[in-house]
């Protein structure tokens, strides 16, 4: 690998991968869904849509096509925490291919006929997410963890109420305040040398703007004690099952890592305990699985299936089950052997493809990472005790502190539900309590 700078401040860290005549990069800005005020939910992602339109130049078509010719592709998209520029090219036509990319960062048209568009396939797309349970079940846990008042709690492209009030004039603001070289960094993968890549890269380094801002965090809820929380969808065939609670930020070879290892035998594989269970044994999923998930401001720990209807209280007892048993007496020793196996042999192949490798590279720029953490998880890998696990899992899997979302036919499934003896909060598909 090789780190470099741009003449604006733009750091770089890039790889050399000479088995294919490709390039691909990832031009990441430390702003995105938590930049945007709760009245503009989705104008991150909004902005970054635009951004995929036409330029000043040239119109989205022409660019497309420009494209298709070079067999390359440039793509903006926007997520909780940053906003991401994806190119990839073959290597013969980067140039080209780099060219499009400037053009598209740095000379939006923002033309009223482009929002439009954007806007109306925005709205569109949200409208079909409200007929799919699993996106309902993943906001309303979203908002029940992380609180109503911070914007990365909802969905990434916005609600209804809040995207048909946006306008070109917010979307224009949002790029003048946080599409910054500033808080910009690029990760890069080629075939070509760091001289050659730097070069290529400089029709970046023109790009100017303001320091941003940081956005803090409102604070989370108090989530109190285990309660079930109830969306309704009359007639659901299925039931989209949340259970879990907040758990630690990312953390490449501490507890995060390890608790990680941990779950691999609860809930983080095919042959896994839970999934054997409601999948294998009871056949009331076609999946069911377990894992932490962190970044660098907050993390969670969820278990969760879609699992059939009439199953659906037995399914939440036999999760409990799994958790509240694996955090008593933890795994086996042959559970703990296969494990290391399983991982190892995964993480071999891990790094083989530009994208993986780009993955890779990403996670060392956004993590301030040394560039053999993977040596040191190999290590934990191989050194972890039974005793360490077990204890992880004692001390992160208490099922008491976690909450369960069901969204599912009520009319069928309340019944066997209040037999669970937990107390049960009706909400909307919003997160909103409906008092009984």
């Amino acid at each position: 690998t090789w780190r470099a700078e741009l003449d604006n401040g733009i750091e770089i860290l890039g790889a050399l991968n000479a088995e294919t005549p490709t390039a691909a990069l990832q031009l990441r800005l430390e702003a995105g869904q938590r930049n945007e005020p709760l009245e503009k939910l989705g104008l991150a992602a909004l902005t970054a849509a635009m951004l995929n339109e036409s330029t000043t130049e040239r119109s989205n078509e022409e660019l497309s096509t420009e494209l298709q010719k070079l067999g390359g592709s440039v793509r903006f998209a926007a997520s909780n925490n940053e906003t991401m520029l994806t190119v990839r090219s073959l290597s013969e036509n980067l140039d080209a291919t780099l060219s499009i990319a400037a053009e598209r960062l740095l000379q939006p048209a923002f033309s009223e006929e482009d929002f439009a568009r954007a806007k109306a396939q925005t709205l569109q797309s949200i409208r079909q997410s409200k007929t799919q349970p699993a996106t309902t079940a993943d906001v309303v846990y979203q908002l029940i963890l992380f609180g109503k008042d911070n914007s990365f709690s909802y969905l990434n492209m916005g609600t209804e109420e809040t995207v048909s009030r946006l306008t070109l004039d917010d979307v224009k603001t949002f790029y003048n305040d946080h599409y910054s070289p500033q808080i910009a960094s690029a990760v890069v993968v080629s075939d070509q040398p760091q001289e050659a890549i730097m070069e290529k890269l400089g029709v970046f380094a023109e790009w100017q703007g303001a320091s941003v801002e940081m956005v803090e965090l409102n604070e989370f809820p108090k989530l109190g004690k285990a309660r079930i929380y109830l969306v309704d969808k009359p007639g659901a065939a299925q039931s989209e099952i949340r259970i879990g609670k907040r758990a630690m930020k990312y953390d490449a070879t501490g507890e995060y890592y390890q608790s990680y290892l941990m779950n691999f035998t609860l809930g983080g594989m095919f042959n896994s305990r839970i999934n054997l269970n409601l999948r294998e044994d009871k056949g009331y999923s076609y999946g069911a699985f377990s894992g932490f998930n962190g970044n660098r401001y907050y993390g969670t720990f969820t278990a969760q299936a879609a699992v059939r209807t009439d199953a659906t209280a037995d399914s939440i007892v036999q999760f409990e089950n799994e958790i509240r048993s694996y955090a008593d007496s933890g795994l086996t020793e042959p559970e703990l052997t296969f494990m290391r196996k399983a991982i190892g042999q995964r993480d071999a192949r891990n790094y083989e493809t530009p994208s993986q490798k780009l993955g890779f590279l990403s996670r060392i720029l956004v993590h301030d990472l040394d560039e053999g953490f993977v040596d040191e998880q190999n290590d934990i890998l191989n050194t972890i005790s039974e005793d360490e696990l077990d204890k992880l899992a004692s001390q992160h899997l208490n099922i008491d502190d976690m909450i369960i979302v069901v969204v599912g036919d009520k009319e069928t499934i309340l019944p066997e539900l209040n037999e669970l003896g937990y107390e049960i909060v009706e909400l909307d598909a919003a997160g909103n309590n409906i008092a009984s």
